[in-house]
């Protein structure tokens, strides 16, 4: 006997003498050939990622790198504002230090010449002395100011010199 194949489902015909009939034979091939199709179908789809998880993931590792583009954003306008309060901070400390080295008599230490002030392109620098004739004391008020995006900012420095005997 000559086996021949069925083209549709590519199983081999039942052999005759099973004990079974040949409908049931072929009901059995049907099924056997669903199977495999069902099997395959599986096998396909989990071989890979789908378009709508890609894009998802996509959407979820953008939420992500956007927090950290923000947080990078602010950390550079933190970076920048820090270094102009230093910068203001080391202008007033400078000035601080001229006005400690000059005579107990100078006229930048001349309470009745206040406020006094010193600017230059970024930083304005202004104090205030006042005396105490009792104790030979000068206590000098310094403010520092600045304009950052539009807002002035200032930095507040206080020293005393005291008169040398």
């Amino acid at each position: 006997m000559q086996e021949s194949f069925n083209v549709i489902s590519k199983i081999p015909p039942p052999l005759a003498g099973e004990g079974q009939s040949e409908g049931e034979n072929i009901l059995r091939s049907m099924k056997m050939s669903d199977n495999k199709t069902k099997e395959s179908d599986s096998r396909l789809n989990n071989k890979g990622f789908t378009l709508i998880e890609v894009l998802i993931a996509i959407a979820i590792f953008s939420i992500g790198i956007l927090g950290v583009a923000t947080l990078q954003i602010s950390s550079v306008n933190y970076n920048s504002y820090a270094r102009r309060v230093t910068d203001a901070t080391t202008r007033g400390v400078e000035t601080m230090e001229t006005l400690m080295i000059l005579p107990y008599d100078a006229d930048e230490l001349n309470p009745d010449a206040n406020p006094h002030e010193i600017a230059d392109e970024l930083y304005t620098v202004n104090w205030n002395v006042t005396q105490d004739p009792d104790l030979a004391l000068k206590t000098i008020n310094m403010t520092v100011t600045w304009s950052e995006r539009g807002n002035t900012k200032r930095i507040f420095l206080n020293y005393m010199k005291s008169q040398v005997i």
